[in-house]
């Protein structure tokens, strides 16, 4: 067992849970360490002056012990912010959730992943500042289907190598193929030439040179339907998180 102690570090909370009577365990992902989890005695206590370490949707530099076996302690979070728009609106709450259910099924612990770390830290401070949460979650979906092992082919036919035409998904044959080999699969997705466009740049697209999202309707629909399918059936998942925002559709708000 190693530990590292009086360690310095930015992070990013994931998920918060209670453990013992007083206490809570934090999922924080670091970009040091990669996703750590930390041991929070007495933190659930009235006067516990550490409660605001434990805080959902919070982000900043902290200080800690890191154990490479079992839990790690932190001792103090030298700047703590919280994303406060998403701390107070349940459309937010949801999606960041679930972006966050994702990276922690996606990676293991103590695994240093300092690229994921900057692309969920910015898909979270894009989403407090009123960027769509759909397409910015979308946008999270497809490129963490790398690190969950199945990534798609969505830069060329899967069949003849095409780059340029007309496009449509294929589950079965994991990607893209052209108009003139859709007959190979008779249950491709049938999805319209701008939402394949949209799969395909969601692929490559960096988060930090995003400063307006609008897309359309009808797209939108389209694109949740294509990723849906792809998580059902190649990564096989279905976190509690996403089943909230399934429901949220039928809301009437």
């Amino acid at each position: 067992m190693t530990l590292l102690r009086d360690q310095t570090f930015n992070g990013l909370v994931l998920r918060n849970q209670d453990y013992r009577e007083n206490d809570q365990l934090v999922h924080i992902f670091t970009d040091r360490f990669g996703i750590i989890t930390f041991w929070l005695r007495g933190v659930k206590k009235a006067k516990s002056k550490q409660s605001y370490l434990a805080l959902p949707f919070t982000y900043g530099k902290y200080q800690g012990t890191i154990n490479s076996q079992g839990f790690s302690y932190l001792n103090d979070g030298l700047r703590v912010q919280q994303f406060a728009q998403i701390a107070s609106d349940i459309k937010l709450n949801a999606y960041v959730t679930y972006l966050n259910d994702l990276v922690l099924r996606a990676f293991g612990e103590a695994k240093p992943q300092l690229q994921w770390f900057r692309r969920l830290t910015q898909a979270s401070k894009l989403i407090n500042q009123g960027l769509d949460p759909e397409i910015i979650t979308n946008i999270l979906e497809i490129q963490l289907l790398e690190p969950f092992g199945v990534a798609p082919n969505l830069k060329a036919c899967v069949i003849g190598g095409e780059t340029r035409g007309i496009f449509d998904y294929s589950i079965v044959l994991s990607g893209i193929i052209c108009q003139k080999h859709w007959t190979a699969d008779e249950h491709r997705l049938q999805l319209l030439p701008k939402t394949v466009a949209y799969l395909r740049l969601f692929a490559q697209v960096d988060l930090l040179r995003i400063g307006s999202i609008k897309v359309d309707h009808r797209i939108k629909g389209q694109l949740r339907q294509a990723i849906d399918a792809i998580y059902r059936d190649s990564v096989g998942i279905y976190p509690k998180s996403k089943k909230f925002i399934d429901q949220m559709y039928h809301w009437h708000i």
